[in-house]
């Protein structure tokens, strides 16, 4: 990325959370390129800290549950941010809700539902059999600001095979701010964090305190 490149996504992350912070998120990128040094904050949702949607009224929001086809359709077109990787959690049992305005599709949330998530390459946790784990939740630029994050966030926990869960567990970098506001607009709070420490083929570990009575714990992949 050139340096002009870099200044604007300063600028930019500085309009939405302050140059201390963007500057912060910045440093964090930067070291993270030559060495592996990442907080992890571990968030919990459960259906009773469920916030209140806040809708635009002049737009009609809806969900489903996205079907292969139109996942490798996705795939297909960069601007859905759609990898291989994704398509093979779909294979392998993860679920995508997509989400639409005035029945235009205008974004996604993942869902891992087997209990042993992968949060990082190489680092898998084991949650609570009776929540569901959310994750790589986007939503196209021009959809922004529809208040589409805790619509899905609402929608994942109504959708019909979901019901009998208890809420979601996910997790945010610490420094990326946009998302953990966003993240507390649906009643997400922290549970704890995950510290990796080294390089990014080869780290360490290490699991606040907080994780444990909770029965969040680092397994083997």
């Amino acid at each position: 990325m050139s340096n002009a490149s870099l200044i604007d996504k300063l600028k930019d992350q500085a309009l939405r959370v302050g140059y201390a912070r963007a500057l912060e998120a910045s440093l964090y990128e930067v070291v993270n390129k030559y060495v592996c040094l990442r907080r992890l904050e571990i968030i919990h949702l459960s259906r009773e800290r469920l916030e209140p949607l806040e809708l635009v009224k002049t737009a009609r929001l809806s969900s489903r549950i996205a079907t292969e086809r139109e996942l490798l359709a996705m795939r297909g077109d960069s601007k859905w941010s759609l990898g291989d990787e994704l398509l093979s959690d779909y294979r392998a049992g993860d679920r995508c809700l997509l989400s639409f305005v005035d029945d235009k599709p205008a974004g996604y949330t993942w869902v891992h539902t087997r209990g042993r998530p992968k949060i990082f390459q190489g680092l898998y946790i084991e949650i609570p059999p009776d929540h569901l784990y959310n994750y790589a939740g986007y939503t196209l630029p021009e959809f922004r600001g529809y208040g589409l994050q805790p619509y899905r966030h609402h929608a994942v926990l109504n959708q019909p095979e979901w019901r009998d869960r208890k809420g979601m567990i996910g997790f945010v970098q610490a420094i990326n701010w946009s998302s953990r506001r966003g993240q507390s607009k649906s009643g997400y709070r922290k549970l704890g964090t995950i510290l990796l420490v080294g390089t990014n083929r080869r780290f360490s570990v290490h699991l606040s305190r907080e994780l444990e009575p909770f029965g969040i714990r680092r397994i083997d992949a």
